[in-house]
């Protein structure tokens, strides 16, 4: 374990260097959380202080008409005292409510939220003295009691006939700033769910850079392996074809040995089967490379279909077999590239061969209003239903003991699927086991 943390630690700067976005990934994780943090903070600060602005203002706002109230009820304290208690059960974050009259012999308590202190004297009054500097505004003072915050206000007013009177009001913020609480605590819990949120998607923003990364990793696998794969069968071909050519002048030389003969041709034949995979190989690296292409001209299907069934009869007569053709109309012209065309053909008809021990193999032209129908059919061993569904994929052979002598790459029938795409057309296979086989091949017309 501590031996894959430390590589890991010393492959980091590597990583990083191969995958540059991995910083721009970090970022994200990194400053997003912390511009919402930061931006929270701002607001919560700012709305700290427009609610204490607020607060300040409400009490001013109470204190004013408290005064009023005094002024007016200086004479009947048992009205102001009546006052007193509508408001403080209209406000319930008003905990205390005093009026206060300077007298010779002290600060004596005219009304009060707590009737059982009216008549008495304050002991504690200095703040009030420091309110009677200023007779306009309040003077407001905070303090906290274990964690809960109050706001203590002093106004001093003077009556008509030169009476000194004072307000006293001690407000508990206790409700408000649970809720305020509450609120910073949810936008915690939103800020906790934006922050896994970003994690997540630069989470998946990394894998999909690890996904470009490895996919242009196996993209230059692809080009080295279909540049490796294209140069050496280059390279095979031209031997092999010599390697033919001399088997075949010693096959054909009567002066030679008849057991060397014999000899010779089986190596003309290996060299054929041989030959016959490079081929596959060099079709398969231009399709994968995309070198490929199709020159699409006006084309005469039926001497197409001739050409490449005449030039497989030999091989059909070899095995017994009747290879026919059955050229339905008289329409014979589509746009489509002809060479590739009879490549398919060629592919499709000797398949047939291979696959077909005796019987008939017939290729038949349909034509259609917009595409053309070509339908070569034998009366071979079949396929089976699970092995149609795997007959065009790349290197699959049918497998039992009836084809275990035929030879072949498996990539037939995957290139000519391939061909079949670029000249926009399909191919079906429609089959059963023991009676035969008939692969459509449909293109269009234009």
């Amino acid at each position: 374990m501590l031996n894959r943390l430390v590589t890991t630690i010393v492959q980091f700067p590597q990583y990083i260097v191969r995958h540059p976005q991995f910083i721009f990934s970090l970022l994200l994780i990194i400053i997003i959380p912390v511009a919402f943090l930061v931006t929270g903070q701002q607001f919560l600060q700012v709305a700290s202080e427009n609610q204490e602005r607020l607060e300040k203002d409400k009490i001013g706002i109470m204190h004013d008409v408290f005064v009023q109230l005094v002024l007016q009820n200086t004479n009947n304290p048992e009205r102001l005292q009546r006052e007193i208690e509508t408001i403080v059960s209209q406000n319930p974050d008003l905990r205390k409510f005093r009026v206060v009259e300077a007298t010779p012999e002290g600060l004596k308590i005219l009304a009060a939220f707590n009737e059982e202190i009216v008549g008495s004297y304050e002991q504690e009054t200095d703040l009030y003295n420091f309110s009677s500097v200023e007779t306009d505004d309040s003077l407001i003072f905070e303090y906290f009691n274990g964690e809960v915050r109050y706001w203590q206000a002093f106004r001093s007013l003077k009556a008509p006939d030169g009476s000194m009177f004072f307000v006293f009001t001690e407000t508990s913020f206790e409700l408000t700033d649970q809720l305020f609480s509450n609120r910073i605590q949810e936008a915690y819990y939103w800020l906790i769910g934006i922050l896994l949120i970003v994690m997540f998607l630069a989470y998946r923003h990394l894998r999909l850079i690890d996904y470009s990364f490895l996919y242009r990793e196996a993209q230059d696998s692809i080009s080295t392996r279909d540049l490796f794969t294209n140069m050496v069968t280059h390279e095979l071909r031209a031997p092999l074809t010599a390697i033919r050519g001399y088997a075949s002048m010693i096959h054909e030389n009567n002066e030679v040995e008849f057991t060397v003969r014999e000899q010779a041709l089986k190596i003309e034949q290996s060299s054929d089967r041989l030959l016959l995979i490079v081929n596959d190989l060099i079709e398969v690296a231009r399709l994968q490379s995309g070198r490929l292409k199709v020159e699409k001209t006006e084309t005469d299907i039926c001497k197409v279909i001739r050409e490449a069934v005449g030039a497989l009869e030999g091989t059909a007569r070899d095995k017994a077999i009747n290879l026919t053709t059955d050229l339905q109309s008289s329409e014979c012209t589509i746009v489509t590239d002809g060479k590739r065309l009879a490549q398919i053909l060629t592919n499709l008809v000797n398949n047939a061969i291979k696959y077909t021990e005796a019987g008939a193999i017939s290729v038949v032209l349909k034509v259609h209003t917009k595409d053309v129908e070509i339908r070569v059919q034998d009366t071979g061993m079949g396929i089976s239903a699970e092995d149609q569904k795997k007959l065009f994929a790349p290197f699959f052979r049918v497998e039992s003991k009836d084809v275990s002598k035929i030879t072949g790459s498996g990539l037939g029938m995957w290139i000519t699927k391939q061909l079949v795409t670029l000249l926009e057309g399909e191919i079906e296979v429609e089959s059963i086991k023991n009676v035969g086989t008939h692969v459509v091949l449909k293109l269009p017309k234009q």
